[in-house]
């Protein structure tokens, strides 16, 4: 498994480029990017990699901003307060329109950067999950958290990427359900 790149820092310009680039149109264009930020295409991938890194870290970003301002809301305890953050994510990402253009406008991409090995997303993701599960509920006595957390990862996305997946629609609170069940 190869190992995931840290975070770009939220000051640095290309980031920020990226991110508003995103909210705006629910894609990069990595011209558009590099002459956003002064440099050249070819610059923008030695520094920063492909376009999947980059939406994969502008998608990071966004995520870890608004999982910023939710956490301090969050109530309960344990296992259900795992779950509503997890709950309050999912619904917090399919209510951005940036992420409802992406999914539907990009699906095999969107599949690619937000559940795959290779991108910057998953491991990420799993690892926070982690840290709340050993924080809220403790460490697992039969499993370690980082597995616990990447099952907790995947019935999410299963449900968020439902519709793409089977056809079926997304059903965030039928994951929210499960992952509260799997915790206890």
């Amino acid at each position: 498994m190869q190992e995931v790149p840290p975070p770009l820092p939220p000051d640095e310009p290309v980031l920020r480029a990226a991110v508003a680039m995103f909210l705006r149109d629910g894609w990069i264009d990595a011209r558009a990017l590099a002459a956003d930020a002064g440099i050249g295409r070819a610059t923008l991938y030695r520094r920063y990699g492909d376009r999947d890194r980059l939406i994969g870290e502008a998608i990071w970003a966004i995520a870890t901003t608004e999982f910023a301002q939710i956490y301090p809301r969050s109530r309960g305890q344990g296992a259900d307060k795992v779950a509503d953050l997890v709950h309050a994510m999912l619904t917090t990402s399919a209510q951005l329109p940036a992420m409802r253009r992406f999914v539907a406008e990009h699906p095999d991409t969107a599949l690619r950067v937000m559940t795959s090995r290779d991108g910057v997303i998953q491991d990420r993701i799993v690892e926070t999950v982690s840290r709340l599960i050993q924080s809220e509920i403790g460490e697992p006595d039969d499993i370690d958290a980082p597995t616990l957390a990447y099952a907790v990862v995947r019935v999410a996305e299963s449900f968020y990427y439902r519709e793409l997946l089977t056809g079926q629609p997304t059903d965030i609170s039928a994951a929210t359900t499960i992952i509260r069940r799997l915790l206890r």
